[in-house]
């Protein structure tokens, strides 16, 4: 049986981004909420519901829509957000904590150069991924039950304004994932492999455009990442180690009803359906989460309450990706929360230096196994707390 689970920068500016880059590569680990991936990307945005397809506010709008970088100017984002879960399961009544990790460091790397009045090349750096770790085996191995998947992405970017506020943007989505299961048999009763990981290449599309004095609209495209197969997970992954990061699409609208207020939405889907290895039912030839196609709204508001001082809300709803009759594996992941409300803030130092904060709060949403899950409940909660220093000129 098969178990899923313009300015140049000074040469000291340019080591910071190497080793924020490798930093990423090195430690980030986000245990997110949309299946893997977060509410969203970029502390500004998370503190705002993850509203982001037309409301670009630092670059890490990349990874949101590419088009977005055109209108950041020349800056440079470091931020760390730690992530707090508490991921549970119950099989006949007996329930099982899973947060052996009590608390995860998701770091984030923006860069944008102005070309020109017209053109800006940038790279937005950003992790997905999930982690539980059971004091116990579950299924009967040898080892305790864990699973633990880091994606990390670098999106190098190129966006051109057409006219002014109407923008065009396109990204290399380069990523590195790595994956590691321990106490769950394979097909053929090998149980704790180790550690792999394979790359992967997509492409990002996007495009922003303000369409009135008071509303900018957004949409962008991201295609479905084929990553190399993960050999010493061939007899546990679906179609011998398969496990690529899914398409996903959306738009976006900013509302600026004053000078001083942006309200922003966003509704985006995640294909989680179209992977085997996440999507196949319990029951099938090769055993998988079960995990459903899912969309996502989100809304926030922000306003800039001094001229230092902006404040920041939000909230976001997935569908629920969990299915109830293949729950039994999602033990390994169980990223059923649906809901998230946020708050955030950035208050300027200077003209060139900014800080910003933001929490999260993942509210816990238990599925309640059928069929040939039954007796079979998993739920989970976050608490996210970020923060993140611009450098601007």
């Amino acid at each position: 049986m098969t178990y899923p689970p313009t300015r140049r920068l000074s040469c000291p500016a340019c080591v910071r981004v190497g080793t924020a880059v490798a930093a990423l590569a090195l430690f980030s680990s986000a245990h997110a909420t949309n299946g893997p991936m977060p509410h969203g990307y970029g502390i500004k945005a998370m503190g705002m519901g993850g509203a982001s397809i037309a409301l670009p506010q630092d670059a890490l709008a990349a990874a949101n829509n590419p088009a977005g970088m055109a209108f950041v100017g020349n800056r440079l984002d470091l931020g760390l957000s730690v992530v707090i879960v508490d991921p549970k399961s119950s099989f006949g009544g007996t329930e099982f904590n899973g947060d052996g990790v009590k608390a995860i460091p998701v770091p984030e790397l923006g860069y944008n150069r102005v070309i020109d009045d017209h053109r800006s090349i940038g790279i937005s750096v950003y992790g997905n991924g999930v982690s539980t770790v059971y004091d116990t085996p579950l299924l009967g191995g040898r080892d305790k039950d864990s699973a633990k998947l880091t994606q990390i992405i670098a999106s190098p970017t190129y966006a051109i304004q057409l006219a002014p506020g109407y923008a065009l943007g396109v990204s290399a989505d380069f990523a590195y994932q790595r994956f590691k299961v321990d106490g769950v048999p394979d097909a053929l009763g090998v149980e704790s492999p180790g550690a792999d990981s394979s790359t992967g290449v997509g492409f990002k599309l996007g495009w922003s455009g303000q369409v009135s004095e008071q509303i900018t609209l957004g949409a962008m495209y991201s295609s479905r990442i084929s990553m190399g197969k993960l050999k010493k997970y061939s007899n546990l992954l679906a179609r011998h180690g398969e496990f690529d990061i899914p398409e996903r699409y959306g738009i976006g609208v900013a509302w600026r009803p004053t000078a001083s207020i942006v309200v922003a939405a966003d509704v985006m889907r995640v294909n989680w359906g179209d992977l085997d290895s996440l999507a196949n039912a319990l029951t099938a030839s090769e055993p998988g989460f079960g995990w459903r196609s899912q969309t996502v709204t989100r809304a926030g508001v922000s306003w800039q309450a001094t001229p230092a001082l902006t404040l920041r809300t939000g909230v976001s709803h997935g569908q629920q990706i969990v299915s109830r009759e293949s729950a039994t594996l999602d033990y390994l992941a169980p990223v059923t929360p649906q809901d998230h409300f946020t708050l955030g803030g950035t208050y300027a130092l200077s003209k060139d230096t900014e800080v910003s904060v933001m929490y999260a709060r993942a509210f816990g949403s238990e599925v309640r196994g059928s069929g040939p899950s039954n007796g079979v409940n998993v739920d989970m909660s976050q608490h996210w707390v970020g923060a993140a220093m611009a450098f601007k000129w």
